[in-house]
């Protein structure tokens, strides 16, 4: 049992600022999808960022706000697993992505909806809503945990990230060579009726693969057509107007992912707003057990993308009250927080309990629009 700053002993003073810091390793392939894309292959979102030597370097990273939406909902799970009703679709939508619809509600509020809404345990910690309430927590990016990130980490992170010295490659030639952060994956697909599965199993198999067969060699014969045309126009330096037309019928596909490489260690880094309450501390570590439990990070997860350990410190402003919020220290299976935290757990667990419905409605305003 650790001995703890007071903090985790009595509710939270205004003075306190509790962080949640550490690092995600990375145990599979990772991809934050680029709306960019090369070709057929798919880019895994980076920025510039300079280094300790003032190179400008690229570096691969999974956005704060896709693991902040994961956050929500995970609380949001939380949260309506302890009503005693269920919720309307405004609600759920409000609690679940932080609007109602595409414009929101627009409402004014009163004075005691936002003070009711900013001290309820959820709608007060993840904000948004039709009264747009601000959050009480803020994010950074997952960087990797490496020293051309070393600016932009956390302070207690730098003791912990990978040396420049392992990062780069002496060359025969003597030329130095950095160490690429990502990879690209070819990802395959076959199709089984092309390969001659299925001859006891379909009905009418000779007719549908016949009609199967003419369909995808259509399909390919037109795609073929379009790229003959696109690289004429290209030639002629003349715009192609794509049709619509020449798309591939059949199942069998290449596809071309960038991605961080396993057993890279990414910056995780959270801060909670002075003013949270305990309740809303504790939802918030209920929801990053949760999320860990869970196990993805950025997209293709159906694919194995995006698996990660977890180590995670608490701290209060610079000091360091808990080494690792979860126990047993250093698993992936299965993510508990500690007991030391039980104070923090059972105050959200009450506040929910005792919650009703229309605190909710109240506070993202969904029950005076009338949705």
């Amino acid at each position: 049992m650790y001995i703890l700053h007071r903090s985790l002993v009595n509710p939270i003073q205004e003075t306190a600022m509790l962080h949640i810091v550490g690092t995600v390793l990375t145990t599979s392939f990772v991809h934050q999808t680029d709306p960019n894309k090369d070709g057929n292959k798919n880019l895994t979102l980076k920025t510039w960022l300079w280094d300790s030597t003032n190179h400008r370097r690229q570096i691969p990273f999974v956005t704060a706000n896709s693991i902040r939406g994961q956050m929500r909902r995970a609380a949001a799970e939380i949260t309506m697993d302890a009503l005693d009703s269920t919720v309307s679709r405004a609600l759920f939508s409000a609690m679940t992505t932080g609007k109602v619809d595409r414009h929101g509600i627009g409402e004014t509020p009163t004075t005691a909806a936002l003070v009711n809404g900013q001290a309820n345990p959820f709608a007060g910690l993840f904000g948004g809503g039709g009264y747009m309430l601000p959050s009480r927590y803020s994010m950074g990016p997952l960087l990797p945990a490496v020293e051309w990130c070393q600016r932009a980490l956390h302070p207690t992170l730098r003791d912990r990230m990978i040396p420049a010295d392992r990062l780069t490659v002496t060359t025969e030639e003597g030329k130095l060579w950095s160490v690429p952060l990502v990879t690209e994956v070819i990802l395959t697909s076959r199709d089984d009726v092309m390969a001659g599965r299925g001859q006891d199993r379909i009905t009418d198999y000779q007719k549908s693969l016949d009609a199967w067969l003419a369909e995808a060699s259509s399909g390919n014969a037109a795609k073929a057509e379009t790229k003959a045309a696109k690289r004429k126009a290209k030639e002629a330096g003349e715009k192609f107007k794509d049709e619509g037309g020449g798309k591939s019928s059949d199942n069998r596909m290449i596809s071309i992912f960038e991605a961080i490489l396993p057993g890279t260690p990414l910056q995780f880094w959270m801060r909670l707003n002075p003013k949270s309450n305990d309740a809303q501390v504790g939802l918030m570590l209920r929801a990053v057990r949760d999320w860990a439990n869970t196990n993805v990070i950025g997209g293709a997860s159906a694919r194995g993308f995006g698996r990660f350990e977890a180590d995670l410190a608490l701290y209060d402003d610079d000091r360091e009250i808990l080494p690792n919020i979860f126990f047993p220290e250093g698993t992936a299976s299965t993510y508990t927080l500690r007991k030391d935290l039980d104070h923090y757990v059972e105050a959200s667990e009450a506040k929910l309990k005792a919650m009703p419905v229309g605190a909710l409605e109240e506070a993202f305003g969904t029950k005076a629009a009338g949705v």
